[in-house]
């Protein structure tokens, strides 16, 4: 039989019902993952426009990746183009540069302040956090935040732990985008959101340790007591151990020189293995990669190497997608804006964070020779959140 005579011959009525099937799921999918696409590169180029026009008013990043990541991502067509699938792998993007965040912010601090004596601004940060954390505990709960099934403890403590934190990345943003980084209050109002924002971290690292303590039971107390010995192995490997490694790999790169990949690699991965050293024992990762940040050496080429680079990426990449993200995770459907509960619930976290950080600031600062007027400048200052506040919310009313 001839080649020809062997081959089937076309179907008389074009493509058969299965094969139409699978050229319109391909089609589908196609213009899906375009569509996503489009409307993350949009996230980005808008943002970026936005910021233009808002650099002259002072206004910080977060600003314009805020208003664009929660109106784009909340147009009911982009919406729906992000199904569950789309969404979970958002999820784990938006994890891993949310670990990547809490490092780089745990490297950038110094955790031996705390046991020296409280330099002046470190007074005027505890004592506006304390009044917020005080005015926190009297108010909530008489608010009703949280469902019948939430702890009032655990969401009061939670909460007062919040809302006394500062975000010092935008802070110091802010304070230079207003061009008072020189001046006695943006120098006073930096150090001061560097240790409320490193106190708070270390707080958020304690209570999820002891949070299982609820309900004590031996299961519980197993966990908790395996999660210490997780943290205490890692902060002394990275506070002990860590900086003869770092001063090998800085010894062998000398300022004016190229880093030589091969160590960039190793120490890549030594900072990989330290930051999940708690996890291995069940601790949380975003906390777990701050405390090694926390530990680790500040100073030397590769520290400030990794840095600079992932605050790079960061600002660059990670932060639109994290309020595109946001924007995703938030049903404004729930939202009951016709009742006056939700505005009073609402406008009091708002008088909370406010008065207990302006109110505390100035009580702290007089005692010290400051000026009043000067005082509620640095407290108004120290109220900005950061993104890590941005995201514990978003997973908190979930």
């Amino acid at each position: 039989m001839s080649s020809k005579s062997s081959r089937r011959p076309p179907h008389p009525h074009g493509p058969s019902p299965s094969h139409k099937q699978c050229l319109k799921f391909v089609a589908t999918s196609m213009m899906s993952g375009f569509g996503k696409f489009v409307a993350i590169i949009s996230a980005f180029l808008l943002s970026r426009i936005l910021h233009h026009f808002l650099k002259p008013f002072s206004q910080p990043q977060i600003t314009s990746d805020f208003l664009i990541g929660m109106a784009l991502a909340t147009i009911p067509v982009v919406h729906e183009t992000f199904g569950d699938v789309s969404v979970m792998n958002l999820d784990n993007i938006v994890d891993f540069g949310m670990i990547l965040y809490t490092f780089v912010l745990g490297l950038e601090m110094d955790p031996y302040v705390i046991f020296k004596a409280p330099s002046r601004p470190a007074i005027v940060a505890y004592a506006g956090m304390l009044s917020t954390c005080i005015l926190t505990c009297l108010l909530t709960p008489w608010l009703h935040y949280g469902t019948k099934d939430t702890n009032m403890i655990t969401l009061t403590i939670s909460l007062s732990i919040t809302l006394s934190g500062s975000g010092s990345h935008v802070l110091t943003r802010l304070i230079t985008n207003l061009k008072i980084g020189k001046s006695d209050i943006g120098k006073l109002a930096v150090v001061a959101g560097v240790h409320s924002d490193m106190i708070t971290m270390f707080f958020y690292s304690m209570l999820f340790v002891f949070l299982p303590l609820e309900k004590i039971t031996k299961g519980e107390i197993k966990h908790v007591v395996k999660m210490i010995l997780g943290i205490l192995i890692q902060s002394i490997i990275a506070a002990k151990v860590s900086p003869f490694f770092f001063n090998w790999i800085n010894n062998e790169n000398p300022e004016g020189k190229a880093l030589k990949g091969s160590h960039l690699v190793l120490s890549m991965a030594f900072m990989a293995v330290i930051c999940s050293c708690a996890t291995w024992f069940g601790y949380n990762p975003f906390f777990s990669a701050f405390l090694a940040g926390l530990f680790l050496p500040t100073e030397g080429r590769i520290s400030k190497w990794a840095i600079s680079k992932i605050n790079y990426l960061l600002s660059l990449l990670f932060y639109p997608l994290l309020f595109f993200w946001v924007g995703l995770k938030i049903d404004f459907s729930d939202f009951q804006g016709g009742q006056i509960g939700t505005w009073g619930r609402f406008f009091v976290l708002i008088f909370i964070v406010v008065v207990g950080k302006v109110f505390g600031t100035i009580c702290g600062g007089v005692l010290l020779g400051f000026r009043w007027p000067e005082l509620a400048a640095i407290g108004m200052l120290l109220t900005a959140k950061g993104h890590f506040h941005v995201y514990l919310a978003v997973h908190a009313f979930r």
